[in-house]
């Protein structure tokens, strides 16, 4: 920003740069992915980090938005650089999703990948979102976040629909901003 001085007009900027260990991470959410544009419609995520050993402990967390290609940028003040950490994904309405194996920041910056192949994730839990390019997502659907999706989500959505809910709300499951 600027700032308007009595004598010189503006005056200065402040320009601020994360010093925290960064995470690049891709992942695609089933219902908000569009496989004909191969696009997602963009929303928050957040990814805990785990350590790598029982009872594996959140070491940290950080929030942020993928982008329309699946994209994001999670900030950690709290990783180490060489320790093991197990990624962490949880959705507004999706099956929090771990990935398969541990991960380790290298000079403050990690990079993976949920989107090239279900083994990316714990037990290869992710759907395959579409056949060209190959892309695999995390299931959507758990509304009320009990780690499965089943007529209680189902039943949630379908009352916010009876009720005509709109706008960013849990019960949306494909990012459109209605409930349907």
């Amino acid at each position: 920003g600027d700032s308007e001085g009595s004598e010189t007009g503006r005056d200065f900027v402040t320009i601020k740069y994360s010093q925290y260990p960064r995470a690049s991470i891709t992942a695609f959410t089933e219902g908000f992915y569009n496989s004909t544009l191969n696009k997602m419609i963009s929303d928050t995520l957040r990814v805990y980090l785990r350590n790598s050993g029982s009872p594996y402990a959140v070491a940290d967390s950080s929030i942020s938005k993928l982008d329309s290609s699946g994209n994001g940028r999670f900030y950690f003040p709290n990783v180490l650089n060489g320790s093991n950490y197990y990624i962490v994904l949880k959705h507004r309405n999706s099956i929090e999703t771990w990935s398969s194996s541990f991960n380790v920041f290298s000079s403050d910056t990690l990079t993976y990948d949920f989107t090239i192949n279900a083994n990316k994730a714990f037990g290869n839990n992710q759907v395959l979102a579409d056949n060209s390019p190959v892309r695999f997502a995390i299931y959507s659907g758990d509304i009320n976040q009990d780690g499965t999706v089943d007529a209680s989500d189902l039943s949630d959505t379908d009352n916010d629909a009876l009720n005509s809910i709109s706008g960013y709300v849990r019960t949306d499951v494909t990012g459109d901003d209605f409930v349907d």
